[in-house]
């Protein structure tokens, strides 16, 4: 039985796929679900740590991946999972960045020319993304992008991390799923609605 067959005689058959935005819905549920970190932050490692949840997250990372990628470059040990997804998922290569700050060194191979893209699975702030674009850049990589899953928010005062990356690297931001709502804390009394 082929596909057009089982569509006309499954009962919901309109039903039988999602649209991208229910997927990227659902994705956002379920991460959410498993990783809440109880301050409103979302624990990235148990993210990474689900399968089901990095090939849908590759899928929709790829969507997001401009024409004429050549690598993915990752922050190690942090981004290592979700970027061996999206390169599992499109079959580009990925380098790495070990260290921090001034100290952050691309390894594996990476060739000067080549169009980068750079992943962070939660990115907070400009810094968490910088060491990773500068150590590209230093390498001769033509660096265009950060993606992210997460983007919990800026640290850098009232600038969002897409103002800084492209302000001080020339390069866009794009996260999959926007910072989390606050959450209220126990310190907060109720208002009585009456």
């Amino acid at each position: 039985m082929n596909l057009a067959q089982v569509l006309r005689t499954a009962p919901d058959a309109p039903s039988a796929f999602q649209s991208a935005r229910q997927r990227s819905a659902e994705l956002y549920a379920d991460i959410l679900a498993v990783a809440p970190g109880g301050d409103g932050r979302v624990d990235i490692e148990a993210v990474q740590s689900r399968p089901s949840i990095l090939r849908r997250t590759a899928a929709l990372l790829s969507e997001a991946l401009p024409p004429g990628t050549d690598r993915l470059v990752c922050a190690a040990p942090d981004g290592i999972a979700v970027t061996t997804a999206l390169a599992l998922h499109t079959g580009l290569p990925f380098a790495t960045v070990t260290g921090t700050g001034d100290d952050a060194r691309l390894t594996g191979e990476a060739h000067a020319g080549e169009h980068a893209v750079v992943v962070v699975p939660l990115v907070g702030a400009a810094q968490e993304a910088a060491p990773a674009v500068r150590a590209a850049l230093d390498a001769g990589m033509r660096v265009s992008h950060v993606l992210s899953v997460l983007d919990s928010g800026s640290a850098s005062g009232d600038r969002s991390v897409a103002d800084v990356l492209q302000e001080r690297y020339e390069v866009r931001f794009h996260a999959l799923f926007p910072a989390l709502p606050a959450l209220p804390t126990t310190d907060q009394k109720e208002v009585d609605p009456r």
